[in-house]
């Protein structure tokens, strides 16, 4: 008989004072279902996860994908693991429908998910299915583990059990719906037809978990983000949680796994499923990654990941992930997108159309506060592309690069070991500008200065919308400079053409880095066309180079008279939406 159960928490964390450690950054997305093709919150779950991996391996572990060698003996690549669920009833009622044997449509499909993955440059190290022989293996290692431990039991069971979601719920949950057909109950939480069964099965003993999971909701409030999710999952495990239902009779469900020892009885899609972040670890042999540091999951499955999953790992004497991430949905023409309406969005035609780190940053930008639902409008889309990517960052690369200001910078004095030109000294510029062009560049110096921690701040608390916000307020900081001291002007001085481009340089240079993990490609030829060198893209600390007085030092590199114009970094969308 269970007794207590004392939880294995997590130790307190800082957003950016600790050192790296062996132990990678882990993020997971959530294994997608194999019932039908991938959809733009498919892809949104792909970025979220790809973006926050990519910021953490180059702000926090010394990682970037773009380098060919770590650059310290400590840096540590983080473990992104995304992949596909393919087992469960509603995978073997799709596959008996249209007459095809279950493997052969999860291969198909899940080809597809992959593809995906693939076409966004998602950044992932594993890709998992769960019709993997590794992955049965630690299922069932999970399961004769709770087992050994009294902690799963065979008893009756009887509730609405909705195919679609794999999952059963109380009379509290459910109601009964009018449609064209007739009257059917539904979830309340997913509008998911439900159907009454009652049948023997296993029994995970839940309910002995309710105070270790108020011990660790309680002891980090990040522990499920965002803030108001938190305190969802909170008001639902201090109202009492039941036993779990984690079987079903093999004559029922007989796509997946079967209980060890008892061939006539299925493991519940949602165990198998979610042991899918331990398998990749390396469970039961050697998770040297685990806890995950973040699962990116969508709201509808929040219960899931964030009461049933800490429980077995509790139970199983591991600790729980430190942070469920619980993202919104993207709706289309403010309805929820779903195939009778025709309003589902396309993830290969979107890439097709608009471009990706377009599309990428369109995501994170609109999509990038978890709490609220995003309308995928492909108009707003372009709009944002035209007003922030091309006219604000685009066009700013483009100007600094203009071969008739580089024109004048010949003979400028340069540094011999950079070749990028020496800033001129305060005492050179006071006397060539006014006080409100003196004013610009120096807030401008300042926002560049405190704009990596600011960025940061934002990803830690799991705002990307709020750090891109940042970003480019500080790109909008450098345009509005560059009108007002007109380099290109034969008017403007010399050492006052050479402080506007290192600093508007600089913008570009530190937005460039701190917008890969969001536009990796894209942000890729940027640093190219500054000609920044690839050595200098790695590290964090490559991210602001003061000299001694603290001021920015210029990594102007003058450019040919050969070169010309530099290439639109994003051009016009040619697409009528």
């Amino acid at each position: 008989m269970i007794t207590s159960i004392r939880p294995i928490l997590p130790a307190s964390r800082s957003p950016s004072t600790s050192p790296p450690s062996r132990k990678p950054y882990y993020i997971t997305t959530p294994i997608f279902y194999v019932n039908a093709d991938p959809h733009i919150g498919h892809l949104y779950s792909d970025v979220i996860a790809d973006v926050f991996a990519r910021w953490h391996g180059y702000m926090h572990s010394g990682y970037s994908p773009s380098s060919s060698s770590l650059p310290e003996d400590d840096a540590v690549r983080p473990l992104l693991s995304t992949g596909t669920d393919e087992h469960g009833l509603k995978i073997q009622r799709v596959a008996e429908s249209a007459g095809e044997d279950p493997r052969l449509l999860c291969d198909r499909i899940s080809g597809r998910f992959k593809e995906l993955a693939d076409a966004a440059n998602i950044d992932y190290t594993g890709f998992i299915r769960t019709t993997d022989s590794d992955h049965k293996i630690a299922v069932e290692h999970l399961w004769r583990t709770l087992r050994d431990k009294d902690l799963i039991y065979k008893g009756s069971h009887e509730g609405w059990y909705a195919v679609s979601d794999e999952a059963f719920y109380p009379e509290s949950a459910v109601h009964k719906v009018s449609n064209p057909t007739g009257e059917e109950m539904q979830s309340i939480e997913t509008g998911a037809r439900v159907e009454w069964s009652q049948e023997e099965n296993y029994k995970f003993r839940l309910s002995a978990f309710r105070q270790p999971l108020l011990d660790w909701l309680r002891a980090d409030a990040r522990s499920v983000q965002p803030a108001k999710k938190h305190a969802e999952v909170l008001a639902e495990v201090e109202a009492g949680l039941s036993d779990l239902s984690i079987s079903r009779p093999r004559s029922r469900l007989s796509w997946g796994i079967p209980v060890p020892d008892d061939p006539d009885h299925t493991i519940y899609v949602w165990v198998d499923a979610l042991t899918n972040y331990l398998t990749v670890t390396g469970y039961p042999l050697s998770p040297k990654a685990w806890p995950a540091d973040v699962h990116v999951v969508g709201k509808d499955i929040l219960r899931f990941h964030a009461i049933y999953w800490p429980a077995l790992l509790l139970a199983a004497g591991l600790p729980p992930p430190k942070t469920v991430l619980a993202h919104a949905h993207w709706t289309m023409g403010k309805a929820k997108m779903s195939k009778s309406r025709g309003n589902v969005a396309n993830p290969f035609e979107a890439i097709q159309l608009f471009g990706l780190d377009t599309l990428r940053f369109f995501l994170m930008r609109v999509g990038g506060s978890f709490g609220s639902d995003a309308d995928y409008n492909p108009s707003v889309l372009v709009e944002y592309h035209r007003k922030h990517l091309q006219g604000q960052l685009g066009n700013l690369l483009s100007r600094i690069c203009a071969p008739k200001i580089h024109a004048r910078l010949e003979g400028f004095p340069q540094d011999a070991t950079t070749n990028c030109l020496i800033r001129p000294s305060r005492e050179q510029l006071d006397p060539l500008m006014d006080a409100d062009a003196l004013a610009l560049c120096q807030n401008l110096e300042a926002a560049l200065q405190e704009l990596p921690s600011k960025a940061d701040m934002g990803m830690h608390a799991f705002e990307p919308a709020k750090t891109l916000e940042a970003i480019f307020t500080t790109i909008a900081m450098a345009n509005e400079l560059t009108a007002r001291l007109e380099p290109w002007s034969p008017q403007t001085p010399v050492p006052v053409v050479v402080e506007c481009l290192t600093l508007v340089t600089e913008c570009l240079r530190i937005s460039g880095l701190l917008l890969r993990p969001f536009m990796p490609g894209k942000m890729v030829e940027l640093l190219d066309t500054l000609k920044v060198p690839p050595e200098q893209r790695v590290r964090r600390k490559d991210l602001i180079v003061t000299d001694g007085e603290g001021r920015l030092v210029s990594h102007v590199v003058q450019r040919g008279k050969g070169e010309g114009k530099a290439k639109p970094l994003f051009p016009r969308i040619e697409v009528e939406v």
